[in-house]
């Protein structure tokens, strides 16, 4: 099953990747980023090449043109969580209010070195039917004391979840930030909605972003 679910999500990607986002229908925007508590407080753009180190911690800025509910999740290539980070899923406002995942307790922690993984965004309109299934798994998925088996149960439910709502529907892939556009920022407000990357939302289609942690796209 999970060599299914990446094959098809790998023919998703490559027929859409870095698609274009209609400013003037609904859409979400997502941007990762790598924090380091102060002082100073330092803030940049994600990369897997990044320093790991204690203390800092990786967290999505998340809004939306219009309401909606937004599902996050990094998975590796072999189907784990990775970094052990619990999944998140929540309300969105819209007009483009933006929310800051993960909600605490729960810290994306990058204390210390990660095998590659891509991180799932899905923005789902109000009325998604999935909505209350993801919320019954995500919400069951928190303890951070779960027996390893079922966490490995949920996740793999949460894939097959993932590309039940991927599957067919438009997406912007890429890699999760082109370094010769980061830069660090020390004391003062991210600016994330230079880094993020968006995609459109609809009642009968949720809004898809797969971001990959490899860094810099393959020539």
């Amino acid at each position: 099953m999970g060599r299914i679910f990446y094959f098809a999500l790998g023919l998703l990607v490559a027929s859409c990747a870095l698609a274009a986002v209609d400013e003037d229908k609904p859409h979400g925007r997502v941007c990762l980023s790598l924090f380091e508590p102060g002082p100073p407080e330092k803030e940049e753009p994600f990369q897997i090449s990044a320093p790991d180190g204690a203390g800092k911690i990786v967290r999505a800025y998340v809004d939306a043109s219009d309401k909606c509910s937004v599902l996050v999740a990094a998975i590796t290539k072999d189907g784990k969580l990775a970094n052990g980070w619990r999944p998140q899923l929540s309300e969105v406002p819209g007009e483009f209010e933006e929310i800051l995942l993960p909600k605490a307790p729960v810290k994306w922690d990058w204390a210390a070195p990660s095998v590659p993984f891509d991180f799932y965004v899905l923005f789902l309109p109000p009325d998604s039917k999935e909505i209350a299934e993801a919320k019954k798994l995500v919400d069951a998925m928190q303890n951070p004391n779960a027996d390893a088996r079922v966490l490995a149960l949920q996740t793999g439910k949460l894939k097959e979840l993932i590309g039940r709502l991927a599957a067919d529907k438009s997406a912007n892939q890429g890699p999760a930030s082109e370094p010769e556009v980061g830069g660090v920022f020390r004391g003062a407000a991210f600016p994330w909605r230079q880094y993020a990357r968006a995609a459109n939302f609809a009642p009968d289609r949720p809004g898809v972003v797969i971001v990959s942690s490899e860094g810099v796209e393959k020539k």
